[in-house]
C-alpha cells in the first residue's frame, strides 16, 4: 500500500488559510475564538471557517459541519496535545524558550493542514442552507448574544478592507 502524499504547498496557502491568518491578527478575534476554545472546547479552526463561510455571504449546510466536525476529530486531538504541550513549555520560560518556539510553530502548521482540509471540504458541492455562525454556535453552545458579538467582529472585519 502506498502513503499518502502530504498536501501540496498551494494547497496549504488557500483562501481560507490567508483569510484566517488575517482576521486571527486582530486582537479581539483572537480574544473571543480563544475565549470560546478554552471555555466551551470550540475549535478554532471550524469557527475560522464558519467566519470565512459568513464573511464571503454564504451558507452551509448541517451535513457539511457534521463531516468537518466529525472528520476532523483526530486531528483536533492532535493539536490539542500540542497546545497543552506549547502551554506547559511557556509555564517554564525562559528556560524552555526554543522548545516552546518550536512547538508552537508545529501547532501552527497542524492548523494551516486542518484548515487545509477544511477548504477541500468547502469545494465539494453541498447545499448551503443554514447560517455558518448559527451552526458552529449551537455546537459550541454560544449564546445568541455571542454569536451576535461574533458576526460583529466578521462585519467589522469585512468593512475595514482588511
Amino acid at each position: 500500500m502506498t502513503k499518502p502524499s502530504p498536501p501540496s504547498s498551494s494547497a496549504l496557502d488557500n483562501p481560507l488559510w490567508e483569510f484566517s491568518l488575517d482576521f486571527y491578527r486582530h486582537e479581539e478575534v483572537q480574544a473571543f475564538l480563544l475565549t470560546c476554545q478554552d471555555e466551551r472546547d470550540a475549535d478554532v479552526c471550524l469557527m475560522l471557517w464558519a467566519s470565512y463561510v459568513a464573511a464571503s455571504g454564504r451558507q452551509l449546510s448541517e451535513e457539511s459541519w457534521r463531516v468537518a466536525d466529525r472528520g476532523l476529530a483526530p486531528r483536533r486531538r492532535m493539536i490539542a496535545s500540542v497546545r497543552n504541550l506549547r502551554r506547559w513549555l511557556g509555564r517554564m520560560r525562559p528556560r524552555t524558550q526554543s522548545l516552546y518556539e518550536r512547538c508552537k510553530g508545529y501547532e501552527l502548521k497542524l492548523e494551516q493542514r486542518q484548515l487545509a482540509a477544511l477548504w477541500k471540504l468547502q469545494q465539494e458541492a453541498w447545499p448551503e442552507d443554514r447560517c455558518a455562525l448559527t451552526l458552529a454556535g449551537q455546537q459550541y453552545g454560544l449564546p445568541q448574544k455571542e454569536q451576535a458579538r461574533w458576526a460583529g467582529l466578521i462585519d467589522s472585519y469585512c468593512s475595514s478592507g482588511t
